[in-house]
């Protein structure tokens, strides 16, 4: 309030010659402070201060006049909305792969910043992009400490870049923003990868399968020697040293798997021909999860139309047994793809000639000598559930499909119709709502709408109280209060008694619209003997 003790205090503790410390000022004391009238609307504070001092053994004392002057000023949080540079510093999320490849990576980290409600508290605005996503922040280490958790989720590569945007010559200030670029290992779970002799590693001039995605990624031999299960861990430094096109290359996505029914598994250890094969159901089960078998499995598609049967080894052995359902690539219609694929990314090698050109060659000559490639590489086995989710969504499809047909020849009338529309500005518009529709799905998916809503609910709350709870809480606490307030509730009602009355005139009216009866019928309501009234 002005004018009060709690303000006067306040006024004091600003004042820059009593504060100040390391200074002869110190010596100052404080004999007394009031308040000197102003005028309400002129924006200024006066304060008369009795300050006491000593001077070479002389005690001095005198009444000083101090202004202050009153300027409003908003909180950073609602001046941050007013401004355009909001930001200070960016996070770019990338997963760069083939058009049309899944971006499990990506969908792994929107999950667990989804269970994450902490460190997305600091995000302000998310926007998507061709190979990511961008998380905008207030400040640099907000967006570190949200690098420093996605890389504990997957392996990337980070960068640190500045932008100067503006600077101050006489204060020496700048304003600068920040970018901390996050490039993801471009390889996902169950991609088919083809390790390069050039990376000297375990795998070096072998087909293998990322088993799984952590803050390292975990590579098994595809084409595996009969004796064991050989596996290798690639990190992010690993993966970059020497160029990443010359170490892995993706030969096939999860998309290209396709289904195989299994029909004979023959364990590659000769120890297990003593006693019959028992299947890996847990850590408990006293059983190792991978071990190598031969396998014979046909395609699903092919069961009833033909007899092909494909074998392979695996390292799926204590998983499946016959009768499973698995699923793989198949390398025998895939071969002339692969080749060309290989032949792609052998071309930045060193032994291609000077304007980067190279000869066209197969997948085996790419593999070494004692790899022997074969015609089926199966990756995981269909649970019994996911087949059934599986069954529904085919289902589902199909009746969508008998829906909409009537739908789509509504909107083939409608595009005739608009023929005068661009075509152009159309294809426009639609890649905008696409992107705005993946960023939504993403932003759903990591928590960020349910975050949005529960502020809003708080907002809502927080207003309905301040609305209602406030006056009702004073009148409770200062009965004299209530007390006035219903006397001067009496008064009005005595002084203006016709309010009363077109009040009653105005229930009187919506009565009778809510429930119109003709005069009769109320004359028989109120009077049910009239014929039986006695004649005056």
């Amino acid at each position: 309030e002005p004018e009060s003790p709690q303000l006067l205090s306040i006024c004091l503790k600003h004042i820059p010659v009593l504060v100040k410390k390391g200074h002869a000022s110190n010596k100052l004391h404080i004999v007394d402070s009031m308040w000197i009238w102003t005028e309400p609307n002129s924006m200024r504070l006066k304060v008369r201060v009795t300050v006491r001092t000593e001077i070479e053994h002389v005690t001095i004392q005198q009444r000083v006049p101090v202004e202050f002057r009153i300027q409003w000023k908003m909180c950073p949080n609602c001046s941050r909305e007013f401004t355009n540079r909001t930001w200070h510093a960016l996070v770019q999320l990338r997963q760069k792969r083939e058009t049309g490849a899944p971006r499990k990576g990506l969908a792994a980290l929107e999950m667990a910043l989804g269970r994450n409600k902490e460190i997305r508290r600091n995000v302000l605005k998310i926007d998507a992009s061709r190979h990511g996503l961008d998380f905008y922040f207030l400040t640099l280490p907000q967006a570190q400490q949200f690098a420093q958790f996605l890389s504990r989720l997957a392996p990337m590569k980070m960068k640190t870049s500045s932008k100067l945007v503006s600077t101050d010559v006489k204060n020496n200030t700048a304003n600068m923003k920040y970018t901390v670029s996050c490039d993801m290992v471009p390889l996902c779970r169950d991609d088919l990868v083809l390790v390069h002799k050039e990376s000297r590693s375990k795998l070096g001039g072998r087909l293998s399968l990322v088993s799984k995605v952590a803050s390292v990624i975990t590579l098994v031999d595809a084409s595996p020697k009969r004796s064991k299960v050989d596996f290798m861990e690639v990190t992010s430094e690993g993966y970059h040293k020497g160029g990443a096109e010359r170490g892995y290359t993706v030969l096939l996505t999860s998309e290209r798997m396709i289904r195989f029914v299994v029909l004979d598994v023959e364990l590659c250890d000769p120890s297990s021909e003593t006693h019959e094969p028992s299947m890996y159901e847990g850590p408990a089960s006293g059983v190792e999860k991978y071990a190598l078998a031969d396998v014979q499995v046909a395609r699903e598609s092919d069961l009833g139309a033909n007899d092909e049967v494909l074998s392979c080894v695996t390292h799926l052995g204590h998983l499946i047994q016959p009768g499973d359902v698995v699923l793989g690539y198949d390398l025998v219609s895939t071969a002339g793809s692969l080749s060309t694929t290989v032949n792609k990314a052998s071309s930045s090698s060193s032994s291609s000639s000077f304007m980067g050109a190279s000869s066209v060659v197969s997948l085996e000559e790419v593999v070494n000598s004692n790899v022997v490639l074969q015609d089926v590489i199966l990756v995981k086995k269909v649970s019994a559930k996911e087949q059934k989710e599986l069954a529904k969504e085919a289902d589902a499809i199909s009746s969508s499909d008998v829906a909409t047909g009537g739908a789509e020849a509504d909107d083939a009338r409608v595009k005739k119709k608009s023929g005068r529309k661009a075509k152009k500005k159309q294809r426009q518009q639609n890649k905008r709502d696409k992107k705005q529709r993946e960023l939504e799905e993403s932003a759903a998916r990591m928590g960020f709408l349910d975050d949005l809503a529960e502020a809003q609910a708080q907002f809502a709350e927080d207003g309905s109280d301040e609305e209602d709870h406030p006056f009702a809480a004073q009148l409770q606490n200062d009965p004299e209060l209530a007390a006035e307030l219903h006397a001067v509730e009496q008064e009005l009602a005595e002084a203006y008694p016709e309010s009363k009355l077109e009040e009653e005139e105005g229930e009187n009216q919506k009565y009778e619209a809510q429930d119109p009866r003709t005069a009769e019928e109320e004359t028989e309501q109120v009077f049910p003997d009239s014929n039986n009234l006695p004649a005056s």
